[in-house]
């Protein structure tokens, strides 16, 4: 038996890649069949938006849709859903409560908390969450929470000083003149709205009109920019116990794209030595599974109330996790009660790279010094 040809391409006249496309009303206000509306890809698919909350993410109306027989909607092959614009709304399932923000290419990062969700989308955000039914959140992707207020790819801001409108690409920003953001379809209901002038984020060049990588709903053009490292430090006191090993400090480290890090330098301030003793033994970094990073070291600089230690080697986080990763020492029993030591790690020499190419990244975040962890001896 012979099979029939499978087409490749569509064959619809009239019909180009980012056109929207429905059936033609059929008259019939029981039947639903016609009031579905797609995305026509330049790979010649037709994607359903699954709802209108999906559609309004990316278009203001109903305008410019092209009606098609049925034989000639057959002809064009079905693809996935198309996802909600990123930058726009922020989504969550009913059954778990966590709030996710979007990014391209359908990247889901959680809001880990309140404040970081009012801290970027303001104290109205919980205005900007809608339900997304279970089957469909399958067709998203999660990326790494958002621990930190750093505004997640796709966020368009509007900056107070100026009024001026930039899109936020990974760890740069881009300008929007009115008449591009008017070409790539931006919704002023949806722009952020930001007191600081974005200093934080590097300017990149400015967006071009009706450039493809905004405003392709199937997301075929997406370039994508992995957002920066995020650290952050839970602990900035704490209590020791002598004769014990135990964490003296923690931070945490949360990452888009695969990272590793190459040496920590840590600087050790207060009652390090007493009678020619070390009063903290066997430093070492370890990560939320309990693996050494980078060896064991002991202080060296007998006597100094002050001391840099450097932990050097090559830890590998995988794409879109976290690690917390603690420092531990065993204090002496010979440390005075009621003492106090400084820890800090220093930011500026933090070394790490992208887990592909190794190259060096130079900007994560807090760009801040990081804080200091004060210890007190039981």
């Amino acid at each position: 038996m012979l099979l029939a040809p499978i087409a490749t391409r569509a064959t619809v006249p009239g019909v180009f890649p980012g056109d929207l496309i429905k059936l033609q009303s059929d008259g019939d206000k029981t039947t639903h069949e016609d009031e579905a509306v797609y995305y026509f890809d330049r790979d010649w698919f037709r994607h359903p938006f699954p709802n209108a909350k999906v559609y309004n993410s990316w278009y203001k109306d109903f305008s410019g849709i092209k009606e098609l027989t049925m034989e000639q909607m057959a002809e064009i092959k079905l693809g996935a859903p198309i996802a909600y614009r990123p930058g726009t709304r922020l989504i969550k399932i009913p059954s778990v409560p966590k709030v996710y923000a979007l990014e391209p290419g359908g990247v889901l990062r959680w809001l880990e908390t309140e404040a970081v969700a009012k801290g970027l989308f303001g104290d109205d955000w919980a205005k900007r969450v809608d339900d997304v039914s279970e089957s469909l959140f399958t067709s998203y992707k999660e990326g790494a929470p958002l621990t930190a207020r750093v505004l997640p790819t796709g966020s368009i801001v509007r900056r107070a000083s100026d009024d001026s409108l930039y899109f936020i690409e990974g760890y740069f920003k881009r300008h929007l003149s009115p008449a591009v953001a008017e070409s790539i379809r931006v919704q002023e209901k949806f722009v952020l709205r930001s007191s600081s002038d974005l200093a934080d984020y590097p300017d990149r060049a400015d967006v071009v009109a009706n450039d493809l990588n905004f405003t392709d709903a199937a997301e075929i053009w997406h370039i994508d920019i992995p957002g920066p490292p995020l650290i952050d430090f839970p602990v900035s006191l704490r209590s020791v116990e002598r004769g014990k090993e135990q964490g003296i400090t923690a931070f945490r480290v949360s990452s888009a794209p695969a990272i590793i890090i190459r040496e920590l330098r840590v600087r050790l301030t207060g009652e390090l030595w007493k009678n020619g003793q070390p009063m903290l033994t066997d430093l070492k970094f370890v990560d939320v599974a309990g693996q050494n990073m980078f060896g064991i070291k002991q202080l060296e600089t007998s006597g100094a109330s002050s001391e840099t230690m450097i932990f050097s080697g090559a830890y590998t986080m995988l794409p879109n996790t976290v690690s917390v990763i603690e420092l531990r020492a065993t204090p002496s029993m010979s440390m005075t009660p009621g003492a106090k030591i400084s820890i800090v790690i220093e930011r500026d020499t933090l070394k790490m790279g992208e887990g592909l190419s190794d190259a060096k990244i130079t900007d994560f975040y807090p760009r801040s010094a990081f804080p200091v962890t004060d210890l007190q001896v039981k």
